[in-house]
């Protein structure tokens, strides 16, 4: 039986979030055996408890590298927020 370690970043994917317009966002590229990276991105909210919870999870384009993917899940974040916004202030204002 192979042993992992779970400090190991090969096996655990070390996420860093931003905040944006009061969300937490954060991206990350899922690898492909296609010899690329799929983009994927979530947007997380603290709830007036103090928690934060998911909700979006956004899976995006394949590209040739991480770091790459990696951005556009980010901006995929950013482009999620800010139409739930529009469409807020569509139906108050």
């Amino acid at each position: 039986m192979k042993e992992y370690s779970f400090l190991n970043a090969s096996y655990i994917p070390a996420l860093t979030a931003y905040e944006y317009r009061g969300y937490i966002i954060s991206a990350w590229a899922r690898p492909e055996s296609t010899n690329g990276f799929t983009s994927v991105a979530i947007v997380y909210e603290r709830s007036q408890f103090g928690s934060v919870i998911q909700v979006q999870r956004i899976e995006g384009a394949l590209f040739e590298t991480k770091e790459r993917a990696e951005q556009h899940g980010l901006g995929l974040c950013k482009e999620w927020i800010d139409k739930q916004k529009a469409e807020f202030n569509r139906r108050v204002g």
